[in-house]
């Protein structure tokens, strides 16, 4: 008689594991879970999102850079590499 209560417990649990799994899924799929994005509550729409452009330097060892539009002479920024670098005009 103990085997069959073991295997009934078994059977019990495994059925409530199946409940609380759809249940999960029906609250998921109520509450809003869809497509979209959001950010701490707060929807996103393609309208909020920022293009970013930046400009791509070659180096003489064919290493890319990437700037923001504006280069300054002197330290600089490299989105790349995330690190600050020193640009130099190239004496001509």
């Amino acid at each position: 008689m103990d085997g069959d209560l073991k295997s009934n417990e078994k059977k019990l649990l495994f059925w409530w594991l199946v409940m609380l799994l759809m249940i999960l899924g029906i609250i998921t799929t109520v509450s809003g879970c869809n497509s979209g994005l959001s950010v701490g509550g707060l929807e996103i729409s393609p309208s909020d999102s920022v293009e970013i452009s930046y400009l791509v330097i070659i180096d003489q060892d064919s290493s890319q850079h990437w700037y923001r539009p504006s280069i300054e002479i002197g330290d600089n920024y490299c989105y790349k590499h995330h690190s600050w670098e020193d640009v130099r005009k190239k004496s001509e």
